[in-house]
């Protein structure tokens, strides 16, 4: 995510949200999700703990897990901007990866995503910064 996409795309029109949740018993904790945080030093990252796992739950529901899997984790999911959500979580608009086996992760194939739906301002931007 780092390589691939924060440090590539030089666009304040990126907003990325980082849930961390306790999935692993032993290590997944507060202090470790805030120790993680460090590795998205980026000021358009919002992160977020969710010790209910609520956020997992739900895309477990909507984004068809592996068979006999109803959570989900290790998510890269794209929107266009405007995208809310309410009750439910939204489908992803573009793209989605997970590394519970759904959709393998592609660094490039989300960056692709992302400048995609870009306002053609910020891609413009973009390509002439390269």
């Amino acid at each position: 995510m780092l390589d691939d996409v924060l440090n590539q795309v030089d666009s304040e029109e990126l907003s990325v949200f980082a849930v961390w949740m306790p999935c692993l018993p032993k290590t997944d904790n507060a202090e470790a999700a805030l120790s993680a945080a460090s590795l998205l030093p980026d000021s358009r990252v919002v992160h977020y703990w969710d010790d209910e796992k609520s956020v997992g739950t739900l895309y477990g529901k909507s984004l068809f897990p592996p068979p006999g899997k109803t959570f989900a984790w290790d998510l890269y999911l794209v929107y266009a901007p405007g995208v809310e959500w309410h009750t439910q979580p939204p489908m992803p608009t573009e793209w989605w990866m997970s590394a519970t086996g759904a959709r393998a992760l592609d660094g490039e194939k989300l960056r692709e995503s992302v400048l995609d739906l870009l306002p053609e301002s910020a891609a413009v931007e973009l390509a002439l910064s390269d």
